[in-house]
């Protein structure tokens, strides 16, 4: 398959994966039992690790060791916030876990807007989120706070899709 065709099925992916994560709270959640909301977290997931794959797949020339180092743990964090329901790291293991992957994403986009390329809309929102949660922590506020950073992570997704179906060639 064409490396373009890639990118695009990445980009369709992220963007699937983050409508579901929109919509579910609303919609999907409400109408199944547990374990079920467990199966649809699993699928946005995946769907939003193949937009950071594709991310990744684009900018891994133009980008340093920065940004493999928070693409890892990135992906580290994706894989915690999945297994934190058996509270590995007790109570907090969920935001043990989203915390991993949300300072992955900065680590990763720090150096995505140094690279001067595509995704820097994408990385801004990124920080956006980590700066937006901790203004949440130090006001303990865990509701329309945490929404807002909630919605500029899933806009920062949203945001790498629209850069991953303009890329043109092969990625790096």
């Amino acid at each position: 398959m064409e490396s373009r065709s890639v990118l695009r099925l990445a980009a369709v992916a992220t963007i699937i994966g983050a409508a579901i994560d929109i919509v579910a709270p609303f919609v999907i959640y409400p109408r199944l039992v547990q374990p079920w909301p467990h199966l649809v977290y699993v699928v946005i997931d995946l769907l939003l690790l193949c937009g950071m794959l594709g991310v990744r797949s684009v900018s891994g020339r133009s980008t340093g060791p920065l940004a493999l180092a928070g693409f890892v743990l990135a992906v580290l964090g994706v894989l915690l916030v999945r297994t934190s329901s058996a509270e590995i790291f007790g109570e907090a293991s969920y935001m043990i876990a989203s915390s991993v992957w949300s300072i992955g994403m900065v680590l990763w986009s720090v150096d995505l807007l140094r690279a001067r390329g595509p995704f820097r809309l994408a990385a801004g929102l990124w920080i956006a989120t980590l700066v937006i949660g901790l203004a949440g922590v130090v006001l303990k506020d865990h509701g329309p706070i945490a929404h807002v950073a909630k919605m500029s992570f899933i806009l920062g997704f949203i945001a790498a899709a629209v850069d991953l179906f303009k890329v043109r060639g092969d990625p790096a």
